[in-house]
């Protein structure tokens, strides 16, 4: 199959780290390929490095559009209420709240920031900040350099799960969700309101306690978070990770409406990949994030001098390709039309060329009707000939000397013959051999003449005409 675009998304999950590639074609995106890389930090190296880049090869996998999924115990996220008149001056407002957040000169953060409320009548901007220090995102490339992958994007894995449910969902927007990602060693709350981020937290697993007891108090903790109303409801509780399906099962009593975050992806897939679907959701939501232009959320951690600064004249090779797509399918589309002309003109011509041939067939077939005609009429003519004549000519030739007729009558060509001989049933062959006469039949049982001596016989036939 020919795909347009490719994206790629790397998670890093605790010592692993999963890799989804995300493909577009003419109608859809495609989950094309998973990989789970185990114990990648604890293997060596260059081991590693050869795994990923049999995984690129053999499925010709592009790695210039990558993107890098940041676990949130490494991030910072800062929800801001600011007034609506800074939008103007919105960069630096926010760069002056980064550096308040920073404890030090030498602690840097590489942060983004997004937009969450894009209504014209808010007097108030609702803007999500994430933040991550500078060296504890340095040595995570610095890990994927080594393994010889550059992302061109680093988004928290937070906003790429949320970004995979909120996809082209737009009836979701206004309403409340929340979202567990689930890791062996703890959870991870999203809580997603009038389609951004609202609130997210990340707690450890503690070995007495079970899924059911952590998830339904980091529920009732996130729903306090939020401050919904007293008419606000939570929609659904979508559940990701390793532990989702069992997960569920525990909830399914206490929370009817809990479903696996597979309900909510809209791709095509393999059928290899639909049992990797929720362990692969971040990395499939990062892959997402870096496919489209306008994910819901927008975040990008890579510092400016790392990202990839393309040129209009990168432009152009799309551009071209676009523009020989079109081509192609112009002709595609135009091609029956042509055929169908060209086919046309070809019709014409052999249509004049048998035009001749053809008006001599006419002349013909006209000629031939015309005899038929005159075929019928003299065929006409002759059945209504006499024909008693020749008929008794023909009888009088036929019959031996000792047989007599008594009767001989002709009514429109259907014979009545009644007459004597030494040996009547002999007359029948002699009578349907001749030209004239057709259709033979005894009329009655033959009986001998006591005065003459002779076979009594009648006979009906039909003339020949």
């Amino acid at each position: 199959m020919i795909y347009l675009r490719s994206s790629v998304g790397i998670e890093i999950r605790q010592e692993d780290l999963l890799i989804s590639c995300l493909q577009t074609n003419f109608s859809a995106a495609v989950f094309t390929h998973f990989k789970r890389i185990v114990n990648h930090r604890q293997r060596d190296r260059e081991e590693v490095r050869k795994e990923i880049d049999q995984f690129f090869k053999s499925h010709r996998l592009d790695r210039s559009n990558v993107v890098l999924g940041i676990p949130r115990g490494d991030i910072i996220i800062r929800h801001l209420d600011l007034p609506i008149e800074v939008a103007d001056n919105l960069k630096q407002v926010v760069l002056y709240q980064v550096q308040s957040f920073e404890p030090t000169e030498e602690e840097k953060f590489y942060y983004d920031y997004t937009q969450l409320n894009s209504s014209r009548g808010a007097k108030r901007l609702l803007v999500l900040l994430v933040m991550i220090n500078k060296s504890v995102l340095d040595a995570h490339l610095e890990v994927l350099r080594e393994l010889g992958i550059k992302p061109t994007s680093v988004t928290p894995n937070s906003v790429a799960l949320s970004n995979l449910f909120l996809q082209d969902h737009r009836e979701l927007l206004p309403k409340t969700f929340i979202l567990a990602q689930l890791t062996p060693s703890g959870i991870e709350i999203i809580a997603l309101r009038d389609g951004g981020l609202a609130y997210s937290r990340e707690t450890s697993k503690e070995g007495s306690t079970n899924w059911k007891d952590l998830l339904l108090r980091e529920v009732e903790e996130a729903t306090g978070k939020v401050r919904m109303g007293p008419d606000d409801t939570i929609e659904k509780l979508i559940l990701a990770g390793d532990g989702a399906e069992a997960a569920q099962q525990v909830l399914s009593e206490e929370i009817p409406d809990c479903e696996l975050i597979g309900s909510a992806v809209l791709f095509e897939m393999p059928p290899e990949n639909k049992g990797h679907i929720q362990e692969a959701a971040n990395s499939l939501g990062l892959a997402y994030s870096g496919l489209v232009r306008r994910p819901p959320m927008k975040l990008n951690l890579l510092p400016q001098e790392l990202r990839i600064q393309q040129t209009r004249w990168a432009y152009v090779p799309s551009v071209i390709l676009g523009l020989v797509i079109i081509v192609l399918l112009a002709g595609l589309w135009l091609r029956p039309v042509f055929q169908e002309r060209i086919l046309a003109r070809r019709l014409d011509q052999e249509i004049q060329s048998l035009k001749p041939r053809f008006e001599r067939v006419q002349t013909v077939r006209s000629q031939a009707k015309a005899l038929q005609q005159r075929i019928d009429f003299i065929e006409g003519l002759l059945r209504k000939r006499d024909m008693n004549l020749e008929i008794l000519q023909e009888l009088t030739t036929l019959l031996p000397q000792d047989t007599f007729l008594y009767l001989y009558q002709n009514r429109e060509g259907a014979i009545q013959l009644n007459g004597a001989s030494p040996s009547a049933p002999d007359l029948i062959p002699k009578l349907e051999a001749s030209p004239l006469l057709r259709d033979i039949v005894q009329r009655g049982t033959i009986f001998r003449d006591p005065q003459t001596g002779k076979d009594r016989f009648f006979f009906d036939a039909k003339l020949e005409r």
